[in-house]
């Protein structure tokens, strides 16, 4: 059998989600120092962005973009897949506290190639951005 009387109601009360006790969370060990989770280290040690050319897939490439999360590579990979020369766009977060994104490209061809479709795709977003802050100021100076 199961419990009976008084201790099935103790169980069934501490089940209850209104009876749990918030503790608080001890703040992660391995957690970075927020300043370094978005900062690129004054001395050159790491790169923004390097680029890996995939040896198993034809005309692919792999960016590392180091201090960027799922905002720029959503925001990439988005504008990629308006490409028609763009057979494949994807990103990755390889590690909640590894603070750089891998987005992977793939093209038709060669030529314009990956690289230069993630170019395209930059300066696509930075135009569309810059739309938005000329809208924004109009709307700010009417209101």
């Amino acid at each position: 059998g199961g419990l009976h009387g008084p201790a099935a109601r103790l169980r069934a009360s501490l089940r209850s989600p209104r009876n749990r006790l918030a503790l608080p969370l001890a703040p992660p060990q391995n957690k970075p120092d927020d300043f370094d989770v978005w900062r690129l280290p004054d001395d050159d040690s790491v790169q923004k962005v390097t680029v890996q050319k995939d040896t198993m897939v034809p005309n692919a490439v792999t960016l590392v973009i180091e201090r960027e999360d799922h905002t720029v590579g959503n925001l990439l990979r988005m504008e990629l897949l308006e490409d028609k020369e763009v057979l494949f766009s994807g990103y990755r977060v390889p590690h909640p506290l590894e603070p750089a994104i891998q987005l992977k490209v793939q093209t038709k061809s060669e030529d314009p190639g990956p690289v230069k479709a993630v170019d395209t795709a930059i300066e696509r977003s930075v135009a569309t951005l810059d739309k938005i802050g000329e809208a924004f100021a109009k709307a700010k100076a009417r209101h």
